[in-house]
Protein backbone atom coordinates (compact mmCIF):
# COMPACT_ATOMS: atom_id res chain seq x y z
CA UNK A 1 0.00 0.00 0.00
CA UNK A 2 1.55 3.53 -0.85
CA UNK A 3 0.18 6.56 0.62
CA UNK A 4 0.71 9.60 -0.89
CA UNK A 5 0.25 11.66 2.34
CA UNK A 6 2.98 9.89 4.26
CA UNK A 7 5.58 9.93 1.13
CA UNK A 8 9.01 11.64 1.49
CA UNK A 9 8.48 15.31 0.13
CA UNK A 10 11.49 16.09 -1.79
CA UNK A 11 13.33 19.27 -0.45
CA UNK A 12 11.56 22.92 -1.95
CA UNK A 13 8.10 21.12 -1.91
CA UNK A 14 7.01 20.77 1.22
CA UNK A 15 4.52 23.27 2.25
CA UNK A 16 4.03 23.93 5.92
CA UNK A 17 3.30 26.97 8.05
CA UNK A 18 6.55 28.44 9.46
CA UNK A 19 5.44 28.76 13.04
CA UNK A 20 4.62 24.97 13.24
CA UNK A 21 8.59 24.08 11.37
CA UNK A 22 10.10 26.10 14.45
CA UNK A 23 7.98 24.02 16.79
CA UNK A 24 9.53 21.01 14.98
CA UNK A 25 12.76 22.58 15.19
CA UNK A 26 12.89 23.21 18.65
CA UNK A 27 11.40 19.91 19.19
CA UNK A 28 15.03 18.27 17.86
CA UNK A 29 17.12 20.57 19.84
CA UNK A 30 14.82 19.32 23.10
CA UNK A 31 15.51 15.70 21.78
CA UNK A 32 19.50 16.44 21.04
CA UNK A 33 19.51 18.23 24.43
CA UNK A 34 17.60 15.45 26.52
CA UNK A 35 20.24 12.75 24.99
CA UNK A 36 23.14 14.91 25.68
CA UNK A 37 22.06 15.10 29.28
CA UNK A 38 21.47 11.39 29.47
CA UNK A 39 24.72 10.68 28.45
CA UNK A 40 26.92 13.02 30.93
CA UNK A 41 24.34 11.29 33.35
CA UNK A 42 25.51 8.09 32.32
CA UNK A 43 29.16 8.88 32.97
CA UNK A 44 31.99 6.78 31.44
CA UNK A 45 31.91 4.21 28.46
CA UNK A 46 33.50 3.59 25.02
CA UNK A 47 31.91 3.40 22.16
CA UNK A 48 31.56 0.36 19.89
CA UNK A 49 34.33 2.12 17.49
CA UNK A 50 36.79 2.75 20.51
CA UNK A 51 36.03 6.48 21.39
CA UNK A 52 36.11 6.73 24.57
CA UNK A 53 33.14 8.84 26.82
CA UNK A 54 35.35 12.02 26.30
CA UNK A 55 35.55 11.65 22.70
CA UNK A 56 32.14 11.15 22.66
CA UNK A 57 30.90 13.75 24.35
CA UNK A 58 33.31 16.26 22.73
CA UNK A 59 31.33 15.46 19.41
CA UNK A 60 28.15 15.43 20.52
CA UNK A 61 28.38 18.44 22.57
CA UNK A 62 30.05 20.56 19.86
CA UNK A 63 27.63 19.64 17.45
CA UNK A 64 24.71 20.35 19.80
CA UNK A 65 26.24 23.33 20.83
CA UNK A 66 26.96 23.99 16.81
CA UNK A 67 23.59 23.84 15.92
CA UNK A 68 21.53 25.68 18.50
CA UNK A 69 24.47 28.85 17.51
CA UNK A 70 23.10 28.66 14.21
CA UNK A 71 19.57 28.60 14.74
CA UNK A 72 19.81 31.10 16.89
CA UNK A 73 21.75 33.37 14.46
CA UNK A 74 18.93 32.69 11.64
CA UNK A 75 16.47 33.76 14.07
CA UNK A 76 18.26 36.82 15.26
CA UNK A 77 19.28 37.46 11.49
CA UNK A 78 15.88 36.72 9.75
CA UNK A 79 12.98 35.63 11.25
CA UNK A 80 13.11 38.20 14.42
CA UNK A 81 13.39 41.42 11.73
CA UNK A 82 10.56 39.96 9.82
CA UNK A 83 8.23 39.43 12.83
CA UNK A 84 9.56 43.22 13.95
CA UNK A 85 8.48 44.14 10.67
CA UNK A 86 4.82 42.49 9.84
CA UNK A 87 4.15 42.88 14.15
CA UNK A 88 5.51 46.39 15.79
CA UNK A 89 3.47 45.37 18.45
CA UNK A 90 6.09 41.91 19.70
CA UNK A 91 9.07 44.80 20.30
CA UNK A 92 9.67 44.11 23.86
CA UNK A 93 9.34 39.86 23.29
CA UNK A 94 11.61 40.10 20.25
CA UNK A 95 13.89 42.18 22.81
CA UNK A 96 13.86 39.51 25.05
CA UNK A 97 14.44 36.42 22.60
CA UNK A 98 17.53 38.45 21.73
CA UNK A 99 18.72 38.87 24.83
CA UNK A 100 17.99 35.32 25.66
CA UNK A 101 19.92 34.39 22.45
CA UNK A 102 23.25 35.86 23.89
CA UNK A 103 22.63 34.75 27.37
CA UNK A 104 22.38 30.94 25.85
CA UNK A 105 25.55 32.16 23.72
CA UNK A 106 27.45 32.46 26.28
CA UNK A 107 26.61 29.37 28.21
CA UNK A 108 27.63 27.41 24.95
CA UNK A 109 30.82 29.00 24.68
CA UNK A 110 31.42 28.08 28.15
CA UNK A 111 30.45 24.61 27.44
CA UNK A 112 32.30 24.42 24.87
CA UNK A 113 35.41 25.50 26.14
CA UNK A 114 35.26 23.03 29.26
CA UNK A 115 34.58 20.05 26.76
CA UNK A 116 37.69 21.36 25.18
CA UNK A 117 39.58 20.98 28.81
CA UNK A 118 38.43 18.00 29.04
CA UNK A 119 35.83 18.28 32.02
CA UNK A 120 33.21 16.05 32.22
CA UNK A 121 31.92 16.65 36.08
CA UNK A 122 31.93 20.08 35.02
CA UNK A 123 30.51 20.03 31.47
CA UNK A 124 27.11 17.95 32.86
CA UNK A 125 27.02 20.76 35.12
CA UNK A 126 26.56 23.43 32.93
CA UNK A 127 24.77 21.37 30.39
CA UNK A 128 22.03 20.91 33.38
CA UNK A 129 22.10 25.12 33.60
CA UNK A 130 22.00 25.32 30.24
CA UNK A 131 18.50 22.83 29.70
CA UNK A 132 16.91 24.61 32.46
CA UNK A 133 17.92 27.84 30.02
CA UNK A 134 16.80 26.17 26.99
CA UNK A 135 13.60 24.80 27.78
CA UNK A 136 12.24 27.94 29.30
CA UNK A 137 13.65 30.13 26.20
CA UNK A 138 11.87 27.69 23.92
CA UNK A 139 8.91 27.01 25.70
CA UNK A 140 8.74 31.13 25.84
CA UNK A 141 9.11 31.56 21.96
CA UNK A 142 6.57 29.28 21.36
CA UNK A 143 3.87 30.53 23.40
CA UNK A 144 4.82 34.39 21.91
CA UNK A 145 5.58 33.43 18.20
CA UNK A 146 3.95 30.75 17.18
CA UNK A 147 0.71 32.22 16.18
CA UNK A 148 2.05 34.85 14.83
CA UNK A 149 4.40 33.28 12.27
CA UNK A 150 1.67 31.11 11.06
CA UNK A 151 -0.65 33.94 10.27
CA UNK A 152 1.99 34.36 7.57
CA UNK A 153 0.10 31.35 6.03
CA UNK A 154 1.96 27.77 4.70
CA UNK A 155 5.82 28.46 2.88
CA UNK A 156 7.75 26.13 0.67
CA UNK A 157 10.59 24.87 2.48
Amino acid sequence: MNDESTAPVPRGQRVEALGDQLVKVHDMLRAELASLREDLAAGKSTSSDGASFEQQLRKKCLSFCGFLHGHHTAEDEHLLPGLAESHPGFAPVLERLTREHSAISRSLDRIQELVEGGDPVRVRDDVERLAAEVEAHLDYEERQIVEALNSYGPVTI
